[in-house]
């Protein structure tokens, strides 16, 4: 059975909740600033394995990291000029920057482990929440291959019992742009909310 907590009902409860529930290695569904997640501690890697588990999707494909702002994200990433311009350019938003992961970082996301994708959301409650337990692993809240809901029932159904599951009404953003600063030159790996245009007026060379 999963336990609902309606956000606009109790703000401060659903961020104490959540924070207990990833502390003690639970996974936490929660609205974002463009579709549902589902999120968990980056440090605990038995429960980001369940995420990947209750998706039915392999590990090669990693989970991003949520972060409260700009300064958190810099201790977890090899800066560069492009990382500073994006991320004060776009964020708190919907852009997803995938750099080189810092040296020092224990954290289990999936993927190549050298690299780590961040994102600060434009959302309060998700930044309320990481200013509380740090950085979460986080990646959308839909079953592999099928459509992420924009509400949190249908969003729990797809990923199984025993979830906390914050309801933030509905969620229909488009999902992030996510853009590789690793290669050469920099890609753009998913055009989303934010289009190569809006990045090339910031002063960004695609």
């Amino acid at each position: 059975m999963n336990y609902f907590l309606d956000l606009d009902s109790d703000f401060e409860l659903a961020v104490s909740e959540s924070s207990q529930v990833l502390k003690e290695g639970g996974l936490v569904l929660l609205p974002t600033d463009t579709v549902y997640g589902v999120a968990a501690i980056p440090t605990n890697k038995s429960a980001v394995e369940e995420i990947f588990k209750r998706k039915n999707r392999l590990d090669d494909q990693a989970c991003a990291v949520l972060v409260s702002e700009a300064s958190q994200a810099s201790e977890l990433v090899v800066s560069s000029a492009e990382f500073e311009l994006l991320s004060q350019k776009f964020w708190p938003g919907p852009l997803t920057v995938v750099i080189e992961r810092a040296d020092h970082l224990d954290y289990f996301l999936g993927g190549d482990e050298s690299s780590i994708g961040v994102r600060c959301p434009d959302n309060d409650f998700v930044r309320s929440l990481t200013e509380v337990v740090g950085p979460l692993a986080v990646t959308s809240a839909n079953r592999s291959g099928v459509q992420t809901p924009e509400n949190a029932k249908e969003a729990a159904e797809q990923l199984g019992e025993n979830l906390l599951v914050v309801d933030g009404g509905k969620c229909k953003g488009k999902p992030s742009t996510v853009i590789n600063l690793l290669a050469n030159g920099t890609e753009i790996l998913r055009e989303g909310a934010l289009s190569a245009e809006d990045l090339i007026a910031a002063g960004l060379r695609l």
